[in-house]
């Protein structure tokens, strides 16, 4: 041990130093050393450092005995033992393991931490630092096993505790991240770098509290850091508390005052967070105030006008708020929230409406805003915006012809194919769909008659017929007019057959009539005409998986990606559309591990979006972009609830509701064919080439991942190149469809839903589902309530309400439960005395046109009484298809043939109906046709 020189001088003596050099001096002796160890506190100052003392052999103290502080006119130089209870060597070794940890040399800190520990094999923070190394080398049972022993060794080492945090940080486990690091703070309270990771583990956990708390406590350690003072302002502003959040602004910009900021943005987006915390506090005169007060020291001046311009309006300061709404019209006419601000400051309501479309529009409101926009299209004349609001809001026949034609006869004649896309929205209204229509036919007969348009002297080139064709086209399928629709497109492409929209145009309709395999040929033959275009490309895939054609549909979206794995770039490249459409096309095929493996896929790319925040709790408070900040932490709670998100969830459920059926399935597949019409031999030899057809698909992919192996591999060996990805332990989603209970899996997808999609009412609708094949009848209701609430009149809501409220009394219930749902029935639509078989034949009868209630109720019928089954089956076989959708008449036969009627002719003649109402539509095709599912 070394042994260092103290100066000393007693505690009377004239040059004593001031206290912080003071040590504690109850001491004990350490064998025979001369080594002595702090024991308790200092008599005078009160300190509890443990510092180990090295003195000199005729300065030695005495065994447990009460000293005077010894005072030193410098720092303490220290000794031999370290504060991580290793020699001067291995401490040094130590400080080389973080370091190396923190620049990524994890192989250098392996071999320091060895080191050490080949003198001090049982040093806990040796241990858990070699943990870490590890785990970040991919070791992860040896990383835990090693961090769990540091832990147990030295369970007082805030390090300890801190390294098993990161560990279940680097898994995603971040309630046991958080606990160890309120670990590590029971032996470190004030350790700043703990603090910050606990406070980003609490964002991410929307542990709002917590994270208040955190963000407090190091506000209070260190106050001059700005992030601790604008964290804790959002702290307050997360939990609404906007008046703690202001006073927390207001307080940080009494520091700055008299200083000049040193940068101007950032000082701009702290006066503008300050607004908005005023403007979501409902302090709204207060916000307009501030915005006037700071408006020279803004820098974003858009944001600053847009926001005055809101305020105005919801302070009903509607002459102000046009003025502010037509200054910044004047910099963009083509911003349609500027356009839905002025309408109302010039119809003087707070109410903002964008989209007139839907909107309850009087005589009175529309001259207003007919005389609005004659005044705004004098202005500007060149705005598209200006133009194409009125479509919306007009009522007028006369008016809406005029408009409708000065919108989209430029576009015509220009050739943008997307002008459809645009309008598609006024079809939704009987009248403007209507007059759309006449319109358009004016227009053809002039064109064929005379070449010139109405209301024009000036002949019109080729091309416009061929884009009013195209409309023509696309109105009739979008009203149901398939044939109609087929011979405007038909024409267009006689006329100009080099134009590939037109040949993308034509698939849609074979789409909405529901003939996906000439769809998907169409719309390949326009991907052909232009290799190069990656639209083309990517609506040619996902046509060929709505056939079914998943094979093709790979080998055509591989055109677009890197050589080598495609499924692995499609899935780092989060390309979810596909993932999604491959999903639903394997569910279609029955192959329910693909499914899964793709629908699994989306859910993790949500994951991913959802940690990829983690980074950005440092990096925006840091960069004082507190608003966007605000933004994105909404915008994450909310992510569950995205269209894509949900879509993948209900296929995760569905193809976990068919994995629970699928025995039953399989035993009523044996019972038909065993009394199907067809001999042995043939179902002998259609089996036969089933399963060369699968064989040679297997072979097929198996080739084809060889080969992409292959090529990984000597990629890999190019100077230069990444590694290779760790290979799929399960390409098909076999063991994802090798599941004990599919139920629980649907279940804890149900519940994602039921917390981030409530609004949605396929959501209940699987609640209500699963409960009853749970046996929780209470669960079944709480949801049926909530359907019931949402659409009452919905067809899938009568069909679930009908079955729960059947098995709810036939089953035997307790006498609790059997009362709670007796107490809710009226809720739920029944009056008192009602039976089951009335309330089917009462939704029947208040919905008499909706060919889906009565298919609903026909099938109900049969569920309830199957004696009734021949009636249910007659009922549905005369039902006017007239009125019913495509995927309406599929449901129709599809009953027809569940039900298994004894008379096969009924089911054929529908289909004749059906084929007859919808042919291009392949599933009623005859049966020497090839099929497709739609």
């Amino acid at each position: 041990h070394q042994r260092t020189l103290w100066s000393y001088a007693g505690p009377n003596a004239a040059n004593t130093p001031p206290t912080p050099y003071c040590e504690c001096v109850l001491v004990k002796k350490i064998s025979n050393t001369g080594l002595l160890l702090c024991a308790s506190a200092c008599a005078l100052c009160g300190s509890k450092s443990q510092v180990a003392h090295a003195t000199f052999a005729r300065h030695r103290l005495p065994t447990r005995q009460s000293q005077s502080c010894f005072y030193h006119p410098r720092p303490v130089v220290m000794a031999a033992v370290r504060e991580n209870g290793l020699p001067a060597k291995e401490s040094a070794l130590f400080k080389s393991i973080v370091k190396h940890y923190e620049i990524k040399q994890y192989k250098k800190g392996l071999k320091a931490a060895d080191s050490v520990l080949k003198k001090f094999p049982e040093h806990g923070e040796t241990l858990a630092m070699k943990g870490l190394l590890l785990n970040s080398l991919d070791k992860k049972a040896e990383a835990y096993e090693l961090v769990r022993k540091g832990v147990k060794l030295d369970i007082k080492s805030q390090v300890c505790w801190h390294v098993f945090g990161l560990l279940y940080r680097s898994d995603r486990d971040y309630l046991m991240a958080i606990k160890c690091y309120r670990g590590a703070l029971r032996q470190e309270p004030d350790n700043m770098k703990i603090l910050r990771d606990l406070s980003m583990l609490q964002i991410q956990m929307r542990d709002l509290p917590g994270f208040l708390e955190t963000r407090q406590k190091l506000l209070t350690i260190k106050p001059t850091n700005r992030m601790h003072w604008f964290t804790f302002a959002i702290s307050q502003h997360l939990l609404k508390r906007y008046t703690q959040a202001v006073g927390v602004v207001d307080a940080y910009e009494k520091t700055l005052e008299g200083a000049e900021p040193e940068n101007e943005y950032e000082h701009s987006e702290m006066l503008l967070y300050k607004n908005m915390l005023l403007e979501e506090g409902g302090l709204l005169h207060k916000a307009l105030d501030h915005l006037n007060e700071i408006e020279p020291l803004v820098v974003d001046k858009v944001s600053l006008r847009e926001k005055v311009a809101q305020l105005l309006v919801k302070l009903g300061r509607f002459e102000d708020a046009k003025k502010a709404y037509n200054d910044m019209l004047d910099r963009n006419p083509e911003h349609f929230t500027y356009h839905a601000g002025l309408q109302s400051a010039e119809l003087r309501t707070t109410t903002v409406t964008e989209r007139w479309l839907h909107s309850e529009v009087s005589a009175e409101t529309e001259h207003a805003l007919r005389e609005l926009y004659e005044r705004l299209q004098k202005r500007f004349p060149r705005s598209n915006v200006c133009r194409r609001l009125p479509l919306d809001f007009s009522r007028d026949a006369a008016y809406f012809r005029e408009v409708f034609a000065a919108y989209a006869l430029p576009y015509l004649r220009k050739g943008v194919p997307s002008l459809f896309a645009d309008i598609k929205p006024l079809l939704a209204r009987a009248d403007k769909r209507e007059q759309i229509g006449q319109l358009i036919g004016e227009w053809i007969s002039a064109l064929d008659s005379t070449g010139i348009m109405p209301d024009s002297t000036e002949r019109e080139m080729p091309q416009t017929l061929v884009w009013i064709l195209v409309l023509a086209s696309q109105h009739a399928d979008s009203s149901g007019r398939t044939t109609e629709a087929l011979a405007y497109i038909d024409r267009a492409i006689g006329h100009t057959p080099t134009c590939l929209d037109l040949y993308l145009f034509k698939a849609r309709v074979f789409k909405h009539a529901g003939d996906a395999i000439n769809a998907s040929k169409c719309m390949d033959e326009g991907r052909m005409m232009d290799l190069a275009d990656r639209y083309c490309n990517t609506k040619a895939t996902r046509y060929m998986l709505r056939a079914n054609q998943v094979n093709e549909a790979a080998k055509t979206i591989a055109l677009f990606t890197k050589d080598g794995d495609q499924h692995s770039n499609l899935f780092d490249m989060q390309c979810m559309w596909y993932e999604l459409e491959s999903g639903e096309a394997y569910l279609r095929l029955a192959d329910y591990g693909r499914a899964l493996k793709n629908f699994s896929a989306v859910e993790k790319h949500f994951t991913d979006i959802l940690e990829d925040q983690f980074d950005f709790h440092t990096y925006c408070v840091r960069k004082m972009t507190l608003r966007a900040y605000v933004k994105l932490l909404r915008l994450e709670d909310g992510l569950w609830g995205h269209p894509f998100y949900v879509r993948a969830a209900c296929g995760l459920i569905d193809t976990y509701l068919r994995l629970v059926d699928k025995p039953k399935l399989e035993a009523a597949a044996a019972e038909e064919e065993q009394q199907d019409e067809m001999s042995a031999a043939e179902r002998k030899k259609l089996e036969s080439k089933r399963r060369k057809a699968e064989a040679k698909v297997k072979a097929e992919v198996e080739a084809q991942r060889r080969n992409q192996s292959s090529t990984g591999s000597a990629g890999a060996n190019v100077k230069g190149k990444k590694k290779d990805k760790v290979a799929d332990d399960d390409p098909d989603g076999a063991a994802l469809a090798d599941v004990l209970d599919p139920l629980a899996k649907a279940s804890g997808v149900l519940a994602t839903l039921q917390t981030h999609a409530p609004h949605d009412l396929r959501t209940h609708l699987y609640a209500v589902e699963i409960s009853m094949r749970k046996g929780k009848l209470l669960l079944a209701l709480r949801a049926m309530l909530k359907a019931v609430a949402m659409a009452p009149t919905d067809a899938r809501v009568h069909r679930a309400k009908v079955l729960f409220v059947h098995e709810a009394r036939a089953k035997e219930l307790p006498p609790v439960l059997k009362d709670v749902i007796a107490a809710n029935e009226r809720s739920l639509g029944l009056a008192e005395g009602m039976g089951v078989s009335q309330l089917n034949a009462s939704f029947g009868a208040c919905h008499p046109a909706s060919f889906g209630a009565q298919l609903v109720c026909a099938e109900l019928s049969s569920a309830i009484a199957p004696a009734e089954k021949s009636a249910a089956g007659q009922r549905v076989a005369a039902l006017d298809l007239s009125h019913a959708s495509l995927q309406e008449a599929v449901d129709a036969h599809a009953l027809l043939l569940k039900l298994k009627l004894g008379d096969k002719s009924i089911a054929k003649a529908f289909k004749q109906r059906a084929h007859a109402r919808f042919p291009l539509a392949t599933v009623f095709a005859p049966s020497k046709q090839p099929t497709a599912s739609v």
